[in-house]
């Protein structure tokens, strides 16, 4: 059962931000807000702190040092579109439908010294789906990705 209240997004971004400032620190990572104001909506408030933790956190583990993630919030139409984009390896197209599957890692992933368990974007899509919204991702090899969570305004 889903504990919706009334909240600011931008303020739960920033939140999360904040949390991982010393992690990207840490390989000289820049994170960008390009925050819209936006107006509140109601949402699990713990479970959506999830998924954009789950996502920054993954930006700034497949991000080249010295590079930039950007998290990024609009208003589109009936639903506010969350982004994080990363600078990373990307992921290949061989791949990218099997990302949001419980226990999958991608190949470069796996290749990596990286530790993951394949649980972080399976749980955030379920989070996502359970507020009727959406999740989804923009990647090329070698080009970095994108994903976008998009939440109902009402």
């Amino acid at each position: 059962k889903l504990h919706k209240s009334s909240r600011d997004i931008n303020a739960v971004l920033k939140e999360v931000i904040k949390k991982y400032e010393f992690n990207a620190k840490q390989k000289n990572i820049k994170l960008e807000a390009q925050l819209e104001p936006l107006f509140s909506v109601k949402v699990d408030v713990d479970l959506i702190r999830q998924v954009f933790s789950n996502l920054v956190e993954n930006a700034i583990k497949y991000s080249p040092d010295g590079s930039t993630v950007v998290i990024a919030s609009q208003e589109n139409g009936e639903f506010i579109n969350v982004s994080v984009k990363d600078q990373g390896p990307g992921i290949a197209p061989d791949e990218v439908d099997n990302v949001f599957m419980k226990f999958y890692r991608s190949k470069a992933a796996k290749a990596s010294n990286i530790k993951g368990s394949g649980l972080g974007l399976y749980l955030s899509k379920y989070f996502v789906e359970l507020h009727d919204g959406k999740i989804g991702v923009e990647t090329a090899p070698s080009q970095g990705s994108k994903f976008t969570v998009q939440l109902p305004l009402s």
